[in-house]
C-alpha cells in the first residue's frame, strides 16, 4: 500500500478527465477502486480528489460519488469560487441601498457556433437569453447578460427574471447548485454598455463572468455582469 503518491494519482486522474476518459458516466471510479488501481492509501486518493475539486474539475455529491463537471477550453479559463449564492440586496442589507431590476431583453434562442464559443454551451440547445440592468440608488450600475440552459432550467419568464431567477431555480425547480466558476476582468465598453449603464466618461467596464453547474456536473448558466469600474466592487456583483 502507498506505492503511488497523491501527486501521481492527482496528475493521472486529471489527465484522464481532460481526455474524456470518464465523460460517458460523468463519475470518477469509487474510492475503493482507485485505492486498488493505484495501490495507494485512502488518504492519498482523497487528497487527489480534493485537489481536482479545488480546480473545478469534479464535485463530490453525497450518495452519488464524485461527479465530473462539464469542461471545455472556455470553462477551464475560470477560477473556482465556492460558497452560498445570494443577491445584491442581502449582501448590502446594512447599506440601505435602493435596489431595482429592469429586464431590457428576454428571449429563447438556439445556441449557434458563435454563442457556443462564448458560453461553452453545446450547439443546438435552447437557452434563455436575458439582459437585466441593476439600478442601485438611482444609478444604472450593473448590466447582467444571462444565458440559462432551457432544458435544465425550464419555465423562466421575464417576470421571474425581474425578481430572482436563482430563487425560482432553487425553490420551484429544486435545482441543486454545485459549483460556480468566476473570472473577473476589464473589457472595453460596448455600445450596449453605453446605452444601458451610467458610464459617464468611462470607456471600459468591469466584467465578472460566471458559469454555474448543477450537482450532476451539467452547466446551466453563463452570465456576464458588466459594472461601472470605479463605483462598485466584486462582492456587490454576486447576483440572483
Amino acid at each position: 500500500m502507498g506505492k503511488n503518491t497523491f501527486e501521481t494519482i492527482y496528475q493521472t486522474l486529471k489527465q484522464r478527465i481532460l481526455a474524456g476518459t470518464y465523460s460517458i458516466k460523468m463519475r470518477l471510479p469509487i474510492e475503493d477502486e482507485l485505492i486498488t488501481e493505484f495501490a495507494s492509501s485512502r488518504y492519498a486518493v482523497r487528497k487527489a480528489i480534493e485537489q481536482l475539486a479545488a480546480e473545478g474539475l469534479v464535485y463530490s455529491v453525497k450518495g452519488r460519488g464524485v461527479v465530473l463537471l462539464e469542461h471545455t477550453p472556455q470553462t477551464q479559463q475560470f477560477n473556482l469560487a465556492l460558497g452560498k449564492l445570494t443577491d445584491v440586496q442581502s449582501l448590502n442589507t446594512d447599506r440601505q441601498l435602493d435596489y431595482q431590476t429592469e429586464v431590457v431583453a428576454f428571449e429563447q434562442v438556439m445556441v449557434d457556433a458563435v454563442l457556443s464559443q462564448k458560453t461553452a454551451f453545446e450547439v443546438g440547445i435552447p437557452v434563455y437569453a436575458i439582459q437585466r440592468v441593476r439600478i442601485i440608488n438611482g444609478t444604472r450600475a450593473v448590466l447582467d447578460i444571462n444565458y440559462f440552459n432551457a432544458q435544465l432550467t425550464p419555465g423562466i419568464t421575464a417576470a421571474i427574471a425581474k425578481k430572482s431567477i436563482y430563487r425560482y431555480l432553487q425553490t420551484d425547480l429544486h435545482l441543486k447548485i454545485a459549483v460556480v466558476k468566476r473570472m473577473l476582468r476589464v473589457d472595453s465598453a460596448t455600445k450596449l454598455d453605453q446605452q444601458q449603464l451610467a458610464l459617464g466618461r468611462n470607456n471600459c467596464v468591469g466584467n465578472m463572468v460566471s458559469i454555474a453547474f448543477n450537482d450532476e456536473g451539467r452547466q446551466f448558466e453563463y452570465t456576464e455582469s458588466h459594472f461601472i469600474p470605479n463605483e462598485f466592487n466584486f462582492n456587490q456583483l454576486i447576483r440572483n
